[in-house]
């Protein structure tokens, strides 16, 4: 069972789109690396995962009882 998943979860800063319709998830004893350019959203996937930013559309669920 995941600990954390992104459904169809979509994203944009004006024109410039960071999450588009993503399909996501984390399981138990995952390793997650995020790599990319500045600006291309990795601050604020981080910010999603942990409810310090919405999404415009989509949905977020963590499994009750993880911390993050």
């Amino acid at each position: 069972m995941a600990l954390f998943k992104l459904d169809q979860a979509s994203l944009n800063f004006g024109t410039h789109i960071l999450l588009d319709h993503v399909d996501f998830a984390i399981e138990p004893g995952d390793r997650i690396g995020l790599l990319g350019r500045n600006g291309a959203g990795k601050s604020t996937l981080l910010k999603v995962i942990t409810q310090q930013a919405g999404l415009e559309s989509g949905e977020r669920w963590l499994r009750p009882g993880t911390k993050m």
